[in-house]
């Protein structure tokens, strides 16, 4: 190890796990692309923003192995008033993977949390996931959010860009 020698860029993640053609259930690139928009013009950026049509978080193992943070935007169903925004952190204990406060209330047939555990057991797991849940009011097919989804975006990317900001703070 060299002395003096700066401390490599800290690796953050950003997926935004959804499908645009179900309305809320597009709710999760929406973000990405926003929440990237602003942390490029602020000097720091995602390394990875997944933002098209990943629409399986399966999709997430190539993309997170050993970053500091992997932060995964995501519709949720969990009774909630539609447009509420909540922070899950997905803990590793050993080899269980348990989402802290939260069930499976993923819109997708593989819950994040099944994807972190796989992740641990091959060896690709990031060291730390945030899922960003945005509560959704109608799945179907057709393009555009809601109006209570549309105003929970905002605060759901103030959240992304100050959870990234965290990690790159403390990196300096």
């Amino acid at each position: 190890m060299t002395h003096g020698a700066p401390a490599p860029p800290c690796r953050v993640t950003l997926a935004g796990i959804g499908d645009e053609m179900r309305h809320d259930d597009g709710i999760g690139p929406v973000i990405a692309r926003r929440a990237a928009r602003l942390s490029s013009g602020r000097g720091s950026g995602f390394v990875t923003a997944v933002a098209s049509p990943s629409d399986q978080p399966l999709d997430l193992l190539d993309d997170w192995d050993g970053d500091d943070l992997a932060i995964v935007v995501d519709a949720v169903r969990s009774g909630a008033p539609p447009g509420t925004v909540t922070l899950t952190w997905l803990e590793r204990l050993g080899d269980v993977v348990l989402p802290t406060g939260c069930g499976r209330a993923s819109t997708h047939g593989l819950a994040v949390a099944d994807v972190l555990r796989l992740a641990c057991e091959i060896g690709l797991a990031p060291q730390r996931v945030a899922l960003v849940g945005v509560e959704g009011q109608d799945f179907s097919e057709g393009e555009g959010l809601t109006a209570p989804v549309e105003a929970g975006a905002d605060r759901a990317v103030d959240l992304v860009v100050k959870l990234a900001q965290s990690v790159w703070d403390g990196a300096a």
